[in-house]
């Protein structure tokens, strides 16, 4: 995990490949949510409360809008979390614990971790809250045998990228990303050595598995 830009996509690809030419059978999948059940809530959201800010064009007055509408939804949080937990259950499922099943080391391009940060800003949960939803989701999901932090300064990712909204944008995800990696004592790789010292790092770990 790590925030965009951080090179997770690129490592997980020449991952893939390792793994295969040792003779594994190996996936990559982007193991975050497609909005299915949640998409009406957020197209709602984005019309009600953001529609006039968008994000690329000033994101500061986008997330300030959002943060305000959603202080004043917050009866409605539970019941968006509900919806999106929901959602997510079975794409986990056919996206991370099938493969699993059928003998395939899978590899997360994201995963649940994410998609607790991403409720953790849409609603300004703290930290605190986040965390505690973090360890509500692991007891429905398969925890993964190695887990990572990839770590980028936020201004070298928002140099690698042309569609990330702001430097903003990065650096309050960073932080949650932080966050988790503190709690849940992760192994931290640095985005910003070459590609093949991490993937040797991390083939290391796996055949200790």
């Amino acid at each position: 995990m790590g925030i965009d830009g951080c090179g997770k996509s690129s490592l997980a690809a020449m991952l893939q490949k390792e793994l295969e030419r040792n003779g594994q059978k190996a996936v990559v999948t982007w193991a975050t949510l497609r909005p299915v059940l949640l998409r009406p809530f957020i197209l709602a959201a984005k019309f009600l409360l953001v529609r006039k800010h968008n994000k690329f064009d000033n994101y500061e007055a986008h997330i300030t809008a959002k943060k305000k509408g959603m202080s004043k939804l917050a009866f409605a949080h539970g019941i968006y979390f509900f919806v999106m937990f929901i959602d997510y259950l079975p794409q986990a499922f056919y996206k991370v614990t099938l493969p699993r099943m059928l003998g395939r080391v899978v590899i997360c391009d994201r995963y649940y971790y994410d998609l607790m940060l991403d409720y953790a800003i849409t609603v300004s949960a703290k930290p605190e809250k986040m965390l505690a939803l973090l360890r509500f989701a692991s007891s429905f999901l398969p925890t993964p045998d190695l887990h990572y932090f990839v770590s980028v300064p936020p201004e070298v990712s928002f140099s690698r990228k042309t569609d990330i909204p702001s430097l903003e944008y990065l650096q309050e995800r960073s932080s949650l990303y932080q966050a988790m990696a503190d709690d849940q004592n992760l192994p931290v790789l640095d985005g910003t050595l070459p590609l093949e010292e991490n993937c040797r790092r991390i083939m290391a770990d796996f055949k200790k598995l």
